[in-house]
């Protein structure tokens, strides 16, 4: 086996199940495989600005693909080296049409999440994410009184909905497909879009091109159904033993839960041979 490109989702598979940090024994894994010029990619359905505090810990990471593969972020480049944007005029209708209904939604928009003044009342925390993270993730989000204003005509990368009621996901869902966005869900009652043809997979595969490299050097890492994709390309794809059915459909190995350090388990055995 020769791996020359990891690229692993965060939630649920590279972050413990705190979603805070990353366990000593999965930053020594990773890290020897980068020491042995492995280049070690995050794909991520997060906005760059929850990314930082788990940059901290693998400081060694060469790229951030991040909301669900509409950038791809090159950390020796200090920019972003691919973008696809939803349009403008498409968002515009969007934030109309959802601020009809008591749902909360924000956008990723260079890298920071924004939603518009008075739907945070909508927000209703009914997921399995720890209470100390979904603070984290509160403090990043930025209000305005008029967001589609505030984008001043320019696209962005992803817009979420959190919280959805089960009686409108399929109405939601219908909606952003007739955008013609690519549609997925990193968690229950939750719905992200992104420009068409946006994911991870298209993003790695992407990443090989550059690096002139093919599935067959490359491993991935994922638990939910934005990572399906990128789990169907690679050669070497590894569901998490906590991922969804979905996920675990699209991987060709299942590797231990996060809780159990699957992901350093199974660097350790297929990259550094122990």
């Amino acid at each position: 086996m020769s791996i020359k490109l990891i690229a692993t989702d965060l939630d649920g598979t590279l972050m413990s199940p705190d979603h805070l940090t990353v366990s000593p024994r999965t930053v020594k894994a990773l890290k020897e495989a980068h020491e042995k010029g492995v280049k070690i990619a995050i794909a991520t359905g997060r906005p760059m600005c929850i990314i930082g505090s788990v940059v901290e810990q693998v400081n060694f990471v060469d790229y951030i693909i991040f909301s669900n593969g509409a950038c791809v972020f090159d950390r020796r480049k200090d920019k972003n080296v691919y973008e696809n944007l939803i349009p403008f005029e498409d968002i515009k209708e969007l934030i109309k049409y959802l601020l009809k209904y008591e749902v909360y939604f924000d956008v990723s928009y260079k890298g920071e999440s924004h939603y518009q003044r008075g739907i945070e009342k909508y927000f209703m925390d009914d997921s399995e994410f720890p209470n100390d993270f979904v603070e984290e993730v509160r403090k990043t989000m930025n209000p305005h009184d008029d967001l589609a204003e505030f984008l001043n005509g320019d696209g962005v990368e992803k817009i979420t909905l959190y919280t959805v009621k089960p009686e409108n996901e399929k109405e939601f869902r219908e909606k952003l497909l007739s955008y013609n966005l690519s549609v997925a869900s990193s968690f229950k009652g939750c719905l992200e879009a992104t420009a068409n043809g946006v994911d991870k997979g298209k993003a790695v595969e992407g990443l090989c091109t550059e690096l002139g490299i093919t599935a067959q050097n490359t491993m991935t890492f994922g638990d939910a159904g934005n990572d399906c994709q990128m789990l169907e390309f690679a050669d070497y794809s590894f569901a998490m033993g906590n991922g969804t059915e979905e996920c675990k459909k699209s991987a060709k190995h299942i590797a231990p839960s996060n809780a159990e350090d699957g992901l350093a388990k199974t660097v350790e055995k297929y990259v550094l041979g122990r």
